[in-house]
């Protein structure tokens, strides 16, 4: 008798749906399984055959092959053996097919029998939730304490094989699907806790509406981790497709419980990563930590620390919002649309901003110092804020709240993903920024401000990028005095070619 169940495999941001074939041959007896599974499947046949015996079925001396279809996809880890097993108990009329017609069967097994969770279920999950085939998804029990997936779609949670029988005859109710509601998560840091510094408060303001990155400079204690941190809570909470994204990558890195996560992720890997650490890899293909940043934040402090290659490494990521890591066992890409906020002290000692006199490196050190940040990585990042240098700005600290700037910044990027057709100010192509800055004739200021300002094609974009954002955040028509502001967030050039002058 032949059987065909649906699960969900493969550790890749997509993953695969797979139909778990099952027939009864004759032979001597036998369990193979073939559709390229990996050691850990092929080592599953005794599972399976214990778990079947020890949750009251029979488990027949024939000659059994389950295929994994498609064929051509390699199959990993133990996402499958519940659906391999139930395919055995189907084909031998031990359950009803018609049951498991538009079900996907999740979960791995113990020897006992009972259905465990096993890595990237929630990923798995809320990918054969959107599989016109799928109506409903069974999982384990100790992993659905509030599963949320999208309307129309049924979960249940069974904790052994054993219950099978009663879910073919309708007698295990779905769990009830808790119904998504945005939240902002509980802060420990606040902005109005960090006093002054409101330029560099509204500076942060203006990145989360469009998304940029920010690198902050300044001597040790001016506030660069407190700002980094508290930015976090400014950001508006991710909607269900972003929260689903964010579930299926750290699902797929193993972190989590099952249940869907509603805040964004704030990673702070020390300066000391790998390569393969921060951009993912490994044996098995894993996401990083830009990765495990999608839609959140990932603050990398004491920036000139990180080795050269590593920030390197960051280039395409920062521009394309995804990458692809290729290794012996196959390709995968991952989305890695993170904001960068960075830090970093001035010079070795720190005090190069606090006046010639107090800096202990010399000028040829301090310009080495920030050397691996020059070039086409200082191009992807929009604003440079010198935090011992900010201007005044005629704004109260009282109007500088996380709950004001929160509910602005979700107001205006609201307004302008409308306007960029669902995308983000520092997403928008250069054909796009010069139709909305055509009245201010940007190749005329771009010939004015690039010799000054040692501007390359792709900073004049972010800088107009930014000056559209801070238009944006005064709910006002881009004008030139957006751009003058924009081109102030970028110091970096000009101190660098200064050190290297007084070194020579």
């Amino acid at each position: 008798m032949y059987a065909k169940i649906f699960s969900a495999a493969r550790p890749a941001f997509n993953p695969t749906l797979v139909s778990v074939e099952a027939d009864i041959l004759p032979g001597l007896p036998n369990l193979s399984i073939v559709g390229l599974p990996d050691h850990a499947l092929r080592e599953s046949r005794d599972r399976i055959r214990a778990a079947i015996v020890n949750s009251g079925f029979y488990f027949p001396p024939k000659q059994i092959v389950v295929n994994l279809s498609p064929n051509d996809i390699p199959k990993e880890g133990g996402l499958l053996e519940a659906a391999m097993a139930a395919s055995i108990l189907v084909a031998t009329g031990q359950l009803e097919s018609e049951a498991f017609a538009d079900v996907a069967l999740l979960g791995s097994l113990s020897l006992s029998g009972e259905i465990l969770p096993a890595r990237g279920l929630a990923a798995a999950a809320v990918f054969a939730a959107g599989d016109k085939n799928i109506r409903r998804i069974v999982v384990p029990k100790i992993d659905t304490g509030r599963v949320v997936l999208p309307p129309g779609i049924s979960v249940f949670a069974l904790s052994n094989l054993s219950e099978l029988p009663l879910f073919c005859q309708g007698g295990v109710r779905p769990v009830e699907s808790m119904r998504y509601t945005p939240q902002s998560p509980e802060a420990d840091i606040v902005i109005e806790h960090i006093f002054g510094l409101t330029a560099a408060k509204r500076a942060l303001a203006v990145a989360a509406v469009g998304g940029h990155h920010v690198l902050m400079v300044g001597t040790p204690g001016s506030g660069k981790s407190l700002l980094a941190r508290a930015y976090r809570y400014l950001l508006p909470p991710p909607t269900f497709s972003e929260a689903a994204e964010i579930t299926r990558i750290w699902s797929l890195a193993g972190y989590g419980n099952g249940e869907l996560i509603t805040e964004r992720p704030f990673r702070s890997p020390h300066h000391t990563t790998s390569t393969p650490a921060l951009v993912g890899g490994s044996t098995h293909i894993r996401p990083g930590e830009i990765s495990l940043a999608h839609h959140g934040v990932l603050f990398l402090d004491e920036l000139p620390e990180f080795k050269n290659e590593v920030l390197q490494s960051l280039r395409e990521p920062l521009e394309e919002k995804k990458i692809t890591i290729a290794r012996a066992k196959g390709q995968v890409t991952y989305p890695a649309d993170f904001q960068l906020i960075a830090a970093a002290n001035p010079c070795r000692c720190g005090d190069l901003f606090m006046g010639q006199s107090r800096c202990t490196c010399g000028a040829a050190k301090s310009a080495d110092y920030f050397s691996k940040l020059v070039g086409p990585f200082l191009d992807r990042i929009a604003l440079e804020l010198n935090l011992n240098n900010l201007p005044e700005w005629p704004l109260s600290d009282t109007l500088l709240t996380t709950y004001t700037l929160q509910k602005q910044i979700a107001k205006t990027r609201e307004q302008s993903l409308k306007r960029n057709g669902g995308k983000l100010n520092t997403l928008l192509d250069a054909s796009l920024l010069y139709q909305i800055f055509q009245n201010l004739k940007p190749q005329k200021l771009f010939e004015m401000f690039a010799p000054q300002t040692r501007l390359s094609m792709r900073s004049w974009l972010n800088t107009l990028r930014v000056a559209l954002s801070i238009a944006d955040f005064e709910e006002t028509q881009p004008q030139e005095v957006h751009i003058h502001e924009a081109l102030g967030y970028r110091f970096i050039r000009q101190k660098l070619a200064e050190l290297r002058y007084k070194a020579a």
